[in-house]
């Protein structure tokens, strides 16, 4: 597994945030990097000195205590964006002055971690924990009365972890007092599971929510004013052909659920499925505003906006986690980074970095040098330096977008890494035990075991409603109709730019047009994805053929006749999935 850089994971430490208790000492973490799971803290030493685990201690403001040793694979500790831990050690006190603080824990998605500081030890009140801060753990602070009831509903809600945090948002966002989660999925199980962690929520947060729960959607869109769509169509038996038939042709993929034969593929099947809700929402609640999560998401969401005159739009978190990352990468506080980005989803440019008014792009630069920096993300630094600008997609998953980097074995040992980085069937390998492990985490969540965090993410949903619902404008980055957003990419395609949300609705912005070459890579995708939506739109295997014939990667290593052949063995893989086209 990929391990982050040392210089990344010293600030997950809160500076300033040593200090000695009437017990022993402290210190505070705080969870800027990403969405991620605690297995087990491994160890915690002080200037080389152990603290025994069973004097050691996770303190979140408004839900107590939880021991270090509690936490164990069977009961995890879920750790989104914005979470805030205290550390504390009993019977150990410290001098005054500096002392390292060296702190290892096992996580899900990373493995083993090591943390390692040098501070110097603090008097007074930790920062940050001034009397009536809003923490990220705990009951969700009560809001003032107001606001009307608002209905959302959750497509695929048996994806526990995302309709978690989705209900989670909600639930820590001003203004929306009270309301009703809708929660459809086809897996009585799953969807269960959902429910009942759906009513945990809301009896923590002290709101006025119902949580329904049903397989059959028509039980209860009408009235639903926002639809999220997050919806799984026969993914997990397909997962293996959709990696090893290509790969039987040189294509390897590390994710494959988005562009690529895997991501071609589903959307092959997910895509007809997604075509029935959306006649059901025209027909049922043609008001509601509909938030499309699921992948290949930019050709779902084109699929939606050319099929229907619903308010749609493609949701994603890599330009908001992406923009967290370049400030590390900077060295800057990420709230002060203005920015501007824009293209398509996964494949959007950071066009403009500016820190107090300074240009950052030359500093990026700089960084990319750095040989530690550049191990964290070589494949989006190598676009960097030889096309200009930062892509909002992790270098794994953007290392299948284009053509340089995965087509040759010499390639791949120079830029491809482990895990997330780029590994050969990362996603294949890991998605079905994923998908255990986060069923057993909600297991232990619902019986106690682990803990329920209530901490509002940076996932755009909660914004889009709170803006919709409040009339407080925003800005977001979602995926619309291009209508001269960017004049030199594809009229109506599907692009990634600012949207204003307020209580009028969704507004694109003009985004202008992109340098050249930066078009050039968006144009090549969105031209697949425009053969995509005509293969669900007119059921036309044809065109889905024509897809993976352009498909960058793909292209790059096969010809036409082997992407034929490679065509053909997926669809006969997945034949029973893809019954739609076959009549």
């Amino acid at each position: 597994m990929a391990k982050l850089p040392r210089f990344i994971l010293a600030k997950l430490y809160v500076k300033g945030s040593l200090r000695n208790t009437a017990t022993g000492c402290q210190f505070a973490l705080q969870n800027h990097i990403g969405t991620g799971t605690v297995n087990k803290l491994l160890s915690l030493s002080i200037d080389g000195t152990a603290c025994p685990l069973e004097s050691v201690s996770l303190v979140f403001l408004g839900a107590g205590s939880r021991p270090a040793t509690s936490i164990t694979p069977d009961a995890p500790l879920p750790l989104t964006v914005g979470v805030k831990a205290t550390i504390a050690c009993a019977d150990t006190t410290l001098k005054p002055g500096k002392h390292t603080v060296r702190l290892c824990l096992q996580t899900l998605e990373l493995g083993e971690l090591e943390i390692r500081v040098t501070d110097e030890l603090s008097e007074g009140q930790e920062p940050g924990a001034e009397a009536g801060t809003l923490e990220a753990h705990g009951r969700a602070q009560p809001v003032q009365p107001g606001g009307r009831p608002v209905k959302v509903a959750i497509l695929g809600a048996g994806s526990t972890v995302f309709a978690r945090q989705l209900m989670t948002d909600l639930l820590c966002t001003p203004g929306l007092e009270q309301g009703t989660f809708a929660l459809v999925d086809v897996d009585e199980e799953r969807l269960e599971l959902a429910h009942r962690l759906g009513e945990k929520l809301v009896e923590r947060s002290g709101r006025a929510w119902e949580v329904q729960a049903t397989t059959n959607r028509l039980d209860v869109l009408d009235g639903c004013d926002y639809v999220i769509n997050t919806i799984e169509v026969a993914g997990l038996r397909n997962v293996r052909p959709d990696y090893e038939i290509p790969l039987k042709y040189g294509v390897d993929q590390c994710i494959g659920d988005t562009i690529g034969p895997g991501g071609i593929f589903k959307m092959l099947r997910t895509g007809p499925a997604w075509l029935e809700i959306l006649r059901d929402l025209e027909r049922r609640c043609p008001q509601a505003v509909v938030m499309n999560y699921t992948n290949p998401m930019s050709a779902l969401t084109l699929l939606a906006l050319r099929a229907t005159r619903l308010p749609v739009v493609g949701l994603c978190h890599s330009v908001q986690g992406t923009a967290r990352q370049l400030a590390t990468y900077l060295e800057i506080p990420h709230q002060d980074l203005r920015f501007k980005c824009a293209g398509i989803n996964h494949m959007a440019w950071f066009t403009e970095l500016r820190y107090q008014g300074e240009d950052m792009v030359p500093r990026l630069h700089r960084a990319a040098r750095n040989p530690e920096i550049y191990e964290s993300d070589p494949v989006r630094f190598e676009m960097l330096l030889h096309f200009g600008a930062f892509v909002t997609e992790s270098s794994g998953h953007f290392s299948e977008y284009v053509p340089y980097f995965r087509k040759r074995p010499e390639l791949q040992r120079r830029y491809i890494r482990d895990g997330y980085l780029g590994e050969s069937g990362f996603y294949a390998n890991n998605w079905p035990r994923w998908r255990a492990e986060a069923t057993a985490t909600t297991r232990a969540q619902l019986s106690g075991k682990s803990e329920l965090v209530l901490n509002r993410s940076n996932e755009y949903a909660s914004v889009i409603v709170e803006a919709i619902e409040t009339g407080q404008p925003v800005v977001i980055h979602g995926n619309v109709l291009n209508r001269d957003l960017i004049p030199n990419l594809p009229l109506d395609g599907c692009v990634e730019v600012p949207v204003l949300v307020d209580g009028t609705g969704l507004h694109p912005v003009h985004f202008g047009p992109l340098p050249p070459q930066l078009a050039a890579l968006n144009a090549a995708h969105m031209y697949v994805h425009e053969l995509m939506v005509q293969a669900v739109l007119e059921l036309d295997r044809e065109a889905a053929l024509g897809a993976l014939m352009l498909d960058p990667l793909t292209a790059a290593v096969c010809s036409p006749e082997e992407i034929r052949q490679m065509f053909e063995e997926m669809w006969e893989a997945e034949r029973a999935d893809l019954g739609v086209f076959e009549g």
